[in-house]
């Protein structure tokens, strides 16, 4: 099986989880769009680290720094809430949690300031969100699955037979890895080239400076 025949296996088998996690992402973001005034102080403490990214770039100003700054942080997150889900899904499923009511809380801010919120999602985020939003759905997923996993080892540790056929899934899981990885890896590699290099013209082209909107 090549590469890619294997990348399509494991979103099958993991079909799920993927779901699951897109449930959570889109339930979360809903959440943060409905209540933003009551998580608004919340919101802007995840905020901060957002704008700091921001003012590195908007300082810098070059395309291949963007590209690089949004690669590189959007790589340790998503390999972060890949790893750490074996600790009973936790981390990732927060993350999926604080990403989701963030990308809500910002349209409705957005929103409130009169800049058409479907205007944002079309043409400010789903250019390159198709792709990134899968990528860090897709390892949170299977954080997730990974911390099931653990879950149902520790809950089945006086049945032998259930226990080694769990065990027998997770070194299943893991001989994925490498593929998983590398997936997430190239599908926010390409994201990171479209949100630094034709996010920002659609969103100049469609809907104005948002930098002066959301002041």
């Amino acid at each position: 099986m090549n590469l890619i025949g294997k990348f399509f296996h494991i979103v099958k088998a993991n079909s799920r989880f993927l779901w699951l996690g897109t449930l959570i992402f889109v339930g979360s973001a809903l959440l943060g769009y409905l209540n933003a005034e009551g998580i608004q102080a919340i919101a802007e403490q995840f905020m901060k680290e957002l704008e700091r990214i921001a003012e590195k770039i908007q300082k810098n100003g070059s395309v291949f720094y963007t590209f690089w700054v949004i690669f590189q942080n959007n790589v340790l997150a998503s390999l972060t809430m890949l790893g750490l889900g074996v600790f009973f899904g936790i981390y990732p499923f927060m993350a999926l949690v604080t990403n989701g009511v963030l990308l809500g809380f910002l349209l409705k801010v957005f929103a409130m300031k009169g800049v058409n919120p479907i205007g944002i999602l079309v043409f400010g985020i789903l250019p390159h969100g198709i792709i990134e939003i899968f990528a860090v759905i897709m390892a949170a997923a299977i954080g997730i699955k990974y911390g099931s996993l653990v879950f149902r080892l520790l809950g089945n540790l006086g049945s032998q037979d259930r226990r080694s056929g769990i065990l027998e899934e997770f070194k299943a899981n893991l001989r994925d890895l490498p593929v998983t990885v590398g997936a997430v890896v190239v599908l926010l590699f390409i994201a990171a080239i479209v949100e630094s290099a034709i996010t920002p013209v659609l969103i100049q082209m469609f809907i104005g400076d948002v930098a002066n909107l959301s002041a």
